[in-house]
């Protein structure tokens, strides 16, 4: 293999640490030298550069050209010349050109690293993988599975590679997320704290599950779970820990609200729960313990001392005593709360919405009540008693007993109301006896709208004072005869019309 045949056409630099000044700052150049510099990086005969090239002797010009010149036959010409350690080293580390610094690792005796800037600076080939297969020095695997262009050496160079030391440096600084994983999971790769740092500062999700698998101590578990924010991470954490002392810090002490809310999901110790539902800062977390908080008393406390709503709404899920769920559906301030309350599975009892349907100041949780009250005993009982205008006044479809209803009528407290529940009496002794009281003129037209004894009917189109409530008696009397009467004889036009009217019918 000839000096230029070994190397690829690729520029790409591998970047190292600068080394100590090499170059004195006082150096001077016989002017001829330069000349030939000039020469072999600006002519434009390739033959006399080669040739200007070759006559360089000052080595320090020599360097300068490998390190800079573009045409790869001058470099490695020019590079050929320098034959000082410190410069040559200089040239490995700091020329812009691989094929430049391996020839100068070469020339220092450090085939590995020589072989190293191919196998990572070319893409995959048979003849590349048999200098490949050459390499045994771990450290410079590490840089090949580090740098390597071609993926496929990267993975090969890995996979060569066991020294414990050499994969904790690497998994670090290799940019490849899948050489990061190979490596964590190498069974020479055992260092729980290493372990623990590549879970705590890898960002890929796979790289860090790995890691995660072969942590067997559950204080760096918990070290981790404290402020992971990888939720599945978490989980395989948690599953991990059995100490049920090293879960309940975490719980109480972890800084991330979402670390505490998965943990939460996962514990079933009442009295730590309660803990969490009492005093975590997060509204979230707080609400996820009072889910699976049975303890009454726990849950009445959330409940009188929470500030947020939702976190109430769920304690009062969870309670299943109707005298308390009665107590916050009558007197909580919040809305909702109290709609959670009225509406809790464990509230059945018929008497008990009665009881809230009267003593509820709020015309929400009052109506709903009513809506589970069947019997007209209770629906009288509201009506009675209720504080609410319109939940008393929304009993009467539900009532048909008499008593209730020309009770209603007589109190007259709303005519509006007074005149629905006239509506639904048919008795027509009640009806005439509500028209001798002479409620109100609006009454009366009603109660004789309804009556039907004709003679009834006659007696109070020719008496009754009002001229509307003798109308409505003219509109149901059939007999001509009294009509004709009432046609001449009434003292208002609108009454005589309509007797005539329905005279002719």
């Amino acid at each position: 293999m000839g000096l230029f045949d070994r190397f690829k056409k690729n520029d790409n630099k591998k970047e190292k640490p600068k080394q100590e000044k090499v170059i004195p700052d006082d150096l001077e150049i016989d002017e001829d030298q330069l000349i030939l510099k000039e020469i072999a990086t600006k002519s434009k005969d390739r033959y006399e550069r080669a040739a200007a090239a070759d006559q360089v002797t000052d080595q320090y010009v020599a360097l300068d050209m490998s390190k800079n010149i573009k045409d790869r036959a001058i470099r490695l010409i020019a590079i050929n010349k320098v034959k000082d350690e410190r410069l040559l080293r200089d040239a490995a580390e700091n020329s812009q050109f691989f094929d430049v610094r391996s020839f100068a690792w070469e020339r220092l005796g450090e085939n590995n690293k020589s072989i190293a800037e191919v196998v990572i600076n070319t893409k995959k080939s048979p003849q590349v993988d048999e200098i490949f297969e050459k390499i045994t020095d771990e450290e410079t695997l590490e840089w090949i599975a580090i740098d390597a262009q071609d993926k496929k050496y990267r993975n090969a160079a890995i996979n060569k590679i066991n020294d414990a030391n050499v994969l904790y440096d690497l998994v670090f600084k290799a940019k490849d997320k899948s050489i990061r994983k190979t490596a964590v999971l190498k069974d020479t790769f055992v260092s729980e704290d290493v372990l623990q740092k590549v879970v705590m500062e890898d960002k890929d999700e796979s790289v860090k599950m790995s890691a995660v698998g072969k942590i067997k101590n559950e204080d760096n578990l918990a070290k981790i779970a404290l402020n992971e924010d990888n939720a599945k991470i978490r989980s395989i954490i948690f599953d991990k820990i059995e100490n049920t002392e090293i879960l309940q810090d975490i719980a109480l002490n972890s800084t991330k609200a979402d670390v505490r809310l998965d943990l939460v999901k996962k514990l079933d110790d009442e009295d730590l729960l309660a803990k969490i539902a009492l005093n975590d800062s997060d509204n979230i977390v707080r609400s996820e313990a009072v889910k699976k908080i049975d303890d009454e008393n726990v849950l009445l406390e959330v409940i009188s001392n929470d500030d947020n709503r939702f976190v109430r709404q769920i304690a009062v899920n969870n309670l299943s005593n109707p005298q308390d769920l009665i107590k916050i559906a009558l007197n909580d301030d919040d809305q909702f709360v109290r709609n959670h309350a009225i509406t809790n599975p464990a509230l059945t009892s018929e008497d008990d919405f009665t009881y809230i349907a009267i003593n509820s100041a709020h015309e929400e949780i009052a109506t709903e009540a009513l809506a589970h009250v069947n019997e007209e005993r209770n629906f009288i009982e509201i009506l009675k008693n209720a504080k609410i205008k319109s939940v008393r006044q929304a009993t009467l479809d539900n009532i048909d007993d008499l008593e209730t209803l020309i009770r209603i009528v007589l109190a007259n407290e709303d005519e509006e109301f007074s005149l629905k529940a006239l509506n639904k009496i048919k008795v027509q002794k009640c009806l005439f006896k509500i028209y001798e009281q002479g409620i109100s003129e609006n009454i009366s037209v009603r109660a004789v709208s309804l009556l039907k004894d004709q003679k009834v009917l006659t007696d109070i189109a020719r008496e009754d004072d009002s001229w509307r409530v003798r109308e409505v008696a003219v509109k149901k009397i059939v007999s001509k005869k009294v009509l004709k009467e009432i046609s001449i004889n009434d003292e208002n036009k609108y009454v005589k019309e309509v007797a005539r009217k329905r005279m002719n019918l």
